[in-house]
C-alpha cells in the first residue's frame, strides 16, 4: 500500500480536545503514515478576531506534541493569499509524490464544500474523509450529500486508485467548539476537559480571548 498522508486544517481558534480526539481516533483506525495539522493563516470563510497566527500555531503545537504521527505544519503563514485548500494540497502532492493524500474535515465544514475555492478541481486531486457527527448530518439538499460514496467500505477506500473518493466515518461527538471556549474564557469559566492543560496555561498567560473583540 502507498504511504497515506492526512491533512487536517482549520483556524484552531483555539485548538481543543475535539480536535485532538478526532486525530487520535483516525490514527487508531487508519494506517496513516502521518497527519499534517495545518492552521490557516488567513481563513477564507472565518474570522480569527484579534488572535494572531503565531498564538494559534503555538497552541496547536502544544496540543499535538505528544501525539505520534501528528505533525504541525506552519506553511500557511508564508502564503500571500487566503488559505485556500487547493493551494496547500497542490504543494503537499508535490512533496509527497505517489502518496495517497486525504483531506480530513467535519461534516459541518464539508456541507459547504460548494463554496470552497475551485472545489471541483480539489475533489479530483485528493480523497476526503468526512467525520460525520450524529448531531450534524450532511444536508440532503446540498451538493456535499451526493459527493459521499455511501456504498464504499474503508478497505476499498484505502486501496490504490486513480479515482478520488469521499468516505464518511461516524464519530462520537464531543460537545466542544472553539466559539464555546472563547465565550467561557470571557466569562471566567473553567475550561477543564475542554482543552489541553498546556493550551489553557498558554492562553491565560497571554490573556487571549479575554476581551469581547476576541470572541
Amino acid at each position: 500500500m502507498r504511504r497515506i498522508i492526512g491533512i487536517f486544517g482549520g483556524t484552531f481558534n483555539p485548538v481543543h480536545n475535539g480536535h485532538t480526539e478526532t486525530i487520535n481516533y483516525l490514527l487508531e483506525t487508519i494506517p496513516f503514515n502521518k497527519i499534517l495539522i495545518i492552521p490557516n493563516a488567513v481563513p477564507p470563510h472565518k474570522k480569527v478576531n484579534n488572535v494572531s497566527f503565531e498564538h494559534r500555531l503555538r497552541m496547536v503545537t502544544l496540543a499535538f506534541r505528544n501525539i505520534r504521527r501528528a505533525e504541525v505544519d506552519n506553511r500557511e503563514v508564508f502564503r500571500d493569499t487566503p488559505s485556500y485548500a487547493i493551494n496547500m494540497v497542490k504543494e503537499i502532492l508535490e512533496e509527497e509524490k505517489n502518496a495517497k493524500v486525504i483531506m480530513i474535515v467535519g461534516s459541518d465544514t464539508f456541507s459547504d464544500i460548494q463554496d470552497w475555492y475551485k472545489y471541483k478541481e480539489l475533489l479530483t486531486l485528493v480523497d476526503f474523509i468526512v467525520m460525520n457527527r450524529p448531531n450534524f448530518p450532511l444536508p440532503i439538499n446540498k451538493d456535499a450529500y451526493n459527493l459521499v460514496n455511501k456504498n464504499l467500505v474503508l478497505e476499498d477506500f484505502l486501496k490504490e486508485t486513480s479515482k478520488k473518493g469521499v468516505f464518511e466515518i461516524k464519530v462520537t461527538p464531543l460537545s466542544i467548539s472553539s466559539s464555546l471556549i472563547r465565550r467561557d474564557v470571557l466569562r471566567g469559566k473553567e475550561l477543564k476537559h475542554l482543552i489541553n492543560p498546556e493550551v489553557e496555561k498558554y492562553l491565560k498567560k497571554h490573556k487571549l480571548y479575554e476581551s469581547k473583540s476576541s470572541v
